[in-house]
């Protein structure tokens, strides 16, 4: 769902070769209303892996008329792409007395791996998304020791946000979903990029599909022409913002390559590996906390996968953010902070009321 297989050394290599010409961008400074944050961080241990996280609190007392109380917990996509490009949203913890709660799953980041680990051999799991929903998200909730969470996920993210709120055996304390960039239905998702009259590949002028056809019959990833149109793409639909800033840069470094293309597959432009034929659409109706849904209008995740997903979630809500690709925390931070915000203040408000949450 992100395109990283050449993304590390496409987005940083300028960066290293201009250093003295250009100061790389940085999220915080693209983040509007930033406030002055307390950093706390931590391991919990699962199956001999140490998953690390991180806990952004206000120091002062919130500014903002959302007075937000229950944590968020980013879920990040890739997969195995870690959190730091998430890291925009921390804004929201200057939203109340609540906490922003990021951690890097298994394998990325810095959750890592011993540097010899063969992935397929010694960790299988960390290929199947049932241990990301009802092992690792869970256990990491109760080493926290929440009894009150929302949960926001980002790409891939957001499916684990919703095997986990389907599958995992105790969700009592989930107050709401916030899922941005989301998909349901992977195979659906590859169509509607490619749809001659709202898909992002669909758009791209005759030679450059036809050649994108071409090497991916061909199976010729790791060619010079793929790498090359993949890198423009990346600016077209992933990540507008560019030069890429020091957020996303660090993401893509600490990304395990060998656990995406398992779980995602070798092509950029077609879903294989083991989510490949993975679709939760038919269960969305037993979702039965509110939902945000957030899209870029340039998003990989095309308007009619989304609208698909908003009609069978039974509380739910959507907001296109206007000037985002896929990564709508970067692009449209301001925005896409101030939207969540309203959506978890509502939320929060109706359970104090005891009243039933009205989407927008």
């Amino acid at each position: 769902m992100f395109r990283i297989t050449i993304l590390l050394c496409y987005l940083i290599s300028p960066i290293i070769a201009t250093s003295q010409e250009f100061k790389q961008w940085t999220c915080d400074d693209m983040t509007p209303n930033l406030c002055p944050l307390s950093i706390s961080s931590g391991y919990v241990s699962i199956r001999g892996i140490n998953i690390k996280y991180w806990r952004y609190k206000s120091y002062n007392d919130a500014t903002s008329h959302e007075h937000l109380h229950q944590p968020i917990i980013a879920l990040h996509g890739g997969p195995s792409w870690p959190h730091n490009y998430m890291l925009p949203l921390k804004q929201l913890a200057c939203r109340g007395d609540n906490e922003v709660i990021f951690y890097d799953q298994a394998g990325c980041g810095e959750s890592t791996l011993p540097p010899d680990a063969n992935v397929t051999v010694d960790y299988p799991h960390l290929l199947d998304p049932s241990y990301y929903s009802q092992e690792e998200l869970p256990r990491l909730i109760q080493h926290l020791n929440l009894n009150a969470y929302h949960l926001l996920g980002s790409s891939w993210g957001t499916i684990l946000a919703q095997l986990f709120t389907l599958n995992a055996d105790n969700t009592t304390g989930l107050a709401s979903l916030t899922l941005s960039g989301p998909v349901s239905d992977l195979q659906s998702y590859i169509a509607a990029q490619w749809n001659t009259q709202d898909g992002s590949l669909g758009s791209l002028p005759p030679y450059m599909q036809n050649r994108i056809h071409e090497l991916e019959n061909k199976h010729e990833y790791d060619s010079a022409e793929y790498d090359a149109i993949d890198k423009v793409l990346t600016t077209y639909f992933t990540l507008r913002t560019a030069p890429a800033p020091d957020c996303f840069t660090t993401s893509a470094s600490g990304a395990n390559l060998e656990i995406y293309v398992g779980m995602q597959g070798p092509s950029e432009f077609a879903v294989g590996g083991v989510l490949g034929d993975l679709n939760l659409t038919s269960r969305l109706d037993e979702i039965r906390v509110p939902v945000l849904l957030t899209s870029g209008k340039y998003d990989t995740m095309r308007p009619s996968i989304v609208e698909t997903m908003y009609k069978q979630i039974p509380v739910s809500e959507w907001k296109i953010l206007p000037h985002s690709g896929h990564v709508s925390m970067i692009d449209d931070a301001g925005l896409m902070n101030d939207v969540v915000a309203d959506f978890l203040g509502r939320v929060e408000k109706s359970s104090l009321d005891s009243s039933l949450f009205s989407p927008k």
